[in-house]
């Protein structure tokens, strides 16, 4: 096989090869844009994005059939394409070349469906009769409050015996799991400590709307 025809082999793909390859270029387009600023009014700066990219691919489409010859005669008809810019090669197998002109375009979608993002944040507090417990709140970027979020508490384990140099007791543990976020976009929980309970610090992990978050809860056993 000559060099040429070598070449063009390699230059053979799928449809959805050669479309991956142009998202590929254009994220990295708008990575290098978005590290780009440009100062504006006193605490205001600009950034730049990619809004739309629009592509025509003229594409060389060609039907490759062969043919079995062990058993019964089976025909396969295989569909690949390549640039139409590249000179034609010569083949042994049968062919038929069709010429194809496939246009369309990438477009900028904001993130989150433009919604404003998801804000997250975690407290500790001591309740009545001094329980301890961890207060979660999750609202919006604008301030507003999302109701019906499910929010999920776990005991870091590991973590609490770095804290307190010595491991929790097993009886030691969030009293709920997983809690939904209240009209005020508030979910709650209480830890339990276990009669002679010596660890002072609780490492506490919370995830919600896919963020997590981790603080270090004081008790007095």
């Amino acid at each position: 096989m000559s060099d040429t025809t070598q070449q063009a082999q390699e230059l053979f793909g799928t449809l959805d090869e050669y479309l991956l390859e142009l998202a590929d270029g254009l994220a990295k387009a708008q990575e290098e844009l978005g590290g780009l600023s440009a100062a504006g009014a006193p605490g205001r700066q600009f950034t730049y994005y990619v809004p739309k990219l629009e592509f025509e691919l003229r594409m060389d489409l060609r039907v490759e059939t062969s043919s079995t010859t062990s058993g019964a005669p089976v025909n396969a008809k295989i569909l690949k394409m390549r640039p139409v810019r590249l000179a034609d090669v010569a083949s042994s197998q049968t062919q038929t070349e069709i010429v194809s002109v496939i246009r369309g375009s990438f477009v900028a979608v904001p993130a989150n469906e433009g919604l404003p993002p998801v804000v997250l944040d975690a407290r500790c507090v001591i309740g009545a009769g001094g329980v301890p417990g961890v207060v979660v709140r999750v609202r919006n970027a604008a301030g507003e409050a999302l109701p019906g979020v499910e929010v999920e508490f776990n005991l870091d384990r590991r973590t609490t015996q770095s804290l307190s140099g010595v491991a929790p007791l097993a009886g030691t543990d969030v009293v709920l799991a997983v809690v939904r976020t209240d009209a005020a976009g508030e979910a709650r929980t209480t830890l339990r400590l276990a009669a002679g309970e010596r660890a002072r610090f609780l490492a506490i992990t919370v995830d919600a709307a896919s963020r997590t978050l981790a603080l270090s809860c004081e008790v007095n056993p």
